[in-house]
């Protein structure tokens, strides 16, 4: 199978795959756009940063007057009865009424409860920003996981090239050998190693096919388009757009620390649990709740409906206090969980300002070393182009070998190759090391 008919069929199993879908432009503005706008794990942070801002009007009802209505009705079966000496003789008096009812309306106001509505509320408060931060932080790993899969992608297709090239080079080249062949310059071995080669780069030609496919397959799952979509990338190659001017990496670590959300989202955890030792000190503290209820009863029996002098209406306040003496250490327990895991919460807190500091220094070196590799790069696959031009003349001039025109073809994919590679590394390595410092914009 020839490299066309071998190119039009894996064309025509994407296209199957693709479901003919109409192609359209996506660049990777759009594609963050839309993961944004798309992706589960981030639209479900969103839902964390709602439910936090509902959690802190919960908190703060505590603290307001609460209004609850009370309705009873009790039929009973047989009257309870207390028995009286009379004359020597004993009498059964029963008490009460077949049936009673009461209706109330109760209001509780609390005045005091030992500090803990007040931290919860706190609570709710910086929980309501720690979400925010989550969310945030949560926005930029998948700016960068869409950057990763989509320069993911355009390297794929690159590399199809690559070796599409490096098909159509093997059959110029046992095309020249079998010419030679004819005339008798060249033996019959040549000609089977060049049909040796020809058959060897073919897999790697489908296996690349299958990569992009794969590959483009995997973007638009993390935006949210059909699986099968084809979109045709548009992106710039130009690595002028990833240049970053140099910057003192100590001095980087101590400034850009503080913009980083997973920072803000630990100093907050700390302030939480901080609260959450107050709320088990509360179990020392006295609560109380000052309490008014209206309420209206009838008692009455079988025979009758109660009618409007049957029913009689009472009202009362009062103070609730209640005072801890004795829990069987359960509040002394509480409270000892609690400071312990506001250390936990600090020394995690430290483990992460560390941890920050040296992504910091990894991604600034990783970017460092894809711009020298992708200058290399480029010099690299000239320099290839150029010795596969020499050896092929000299190889048709009967001055050459076989085997230095070949390396010569291998030279050349494998430079493109690295360079490829190498530009794939400056654009995600670009992105990651603006991530670490800070930054929201991972393109800029």
């Amino acid at each position: 199978m020839n490299l066309k008919a071998l190119h039009l069929l894996l064309l025509m199993t994407f296209l199957m795959s693709s479901s003919l879908l109409a192609q359209s432009n996506l660049t990777i503005d759009d594609a963050i756009e839309l993961a944004l706008q798309n992706n589960e794990s981030y639209l479900k942070a969103e839902k964390d940063l709602e439910k936090a801002k509902s959690k802190v009007t919960e908190v703060s009802a505590s603290a307001f007057p609460q209004l609850n209505a009370g309705l009873n009705v009790t039929h009973n079966w047989k009257l309870p009865s207390f028995i009286i000496d009379f004359d020597g003789q004993q009498q059964e008096i029963p008490m009460g009424t077949v049936n009673n009812f009461s209706a109330n309306l109760t209001i509780t106001q609390p005045i005091y409860n030992g500090g803990r509505v007040f931290s919860a509320w706190s609570i709710a408060k910086m929980y309501k920003k720690f979400s925010s931060q989550q969310l945030e932080m949560k926005k930029r790993e998948l700016k960068l996981y869409v950057i990763n899969a989509f320069w993911f992608a355009v390297m794929a297709d690159e590399l199809l090239r690559v070796t599409r090239q490096s098909v159509e080079l093997a059959e110029d080249g046992l095309d020249v050998v079998e010419k030679m062949a004819v005339q008798g310059i060249v033996s019959d071995y040549e000609v089977l190693m060049a049909k040796v080669r020809l058959a060897n780069i073919k897999p790697r030609f489908i296996e690349a096919e299958a990569n992009l496919i794969i590959s483009y397959k995997a973007l638009n799952n993390l935006i949210g388009l059909p699986e099968n979509e084809n979109n045709k990338l548009l992106f710039n190659m130009d690595s002028v757009l990833y240049l970053m001017p140099d910057f003192d990496i100590d001095s980087a670590k101590t400034a850009c620390i503080e913009k980083r959300p997973e920072i803000d989202m630990m100093k907050l955890q700390s302030k939480m649990l901080k609260k959450a030792v107050s709320i088990a000190k509360a179990g020392y503290r006295p609560s109380i709740n000052f309490i008014t209820t209206f309420q209206y009863q009838a008692q009455y029996d079988n025979n009758r409906w109660p009618g409007g002098d049957d029913w009689k209406r009472s009202s009362f306040s009062g103070l609730m206090i209640s005072i801890p003496i004795f829990d069987s250490w359960a509040t002394p327990s509480k409270v000892k969980q609690a400071k312990l895991e506001l250390a936990q919460s600090k020394l995690t807190e430290k483990e992460y300002e560390e941890n920050i500091k040296l992504e910091i220094e990894q991604t600034w070196w990783n970017y460092q070393k894809a711009r020298e590799s992708l200058a290399a790069g480029g010099q690299a696959v000239e320099m290839a182009k150029r010795g596969l031009e020499i050896a092929r003349v000299r190889y048709e001039n009967g001055v050459g070998t076989q085997l230095e025109y070949f390396e010569s073809e291998v030279a050349l994919s494998m430079a493109e190759t690295n360079r490829i590679q190498a530009f794939y590394n400056l654009a995600t390595g670009y992105a990651a090391l603006q991530k670490a410092l800070g930054e929201d914009d991972l393109l800029k």
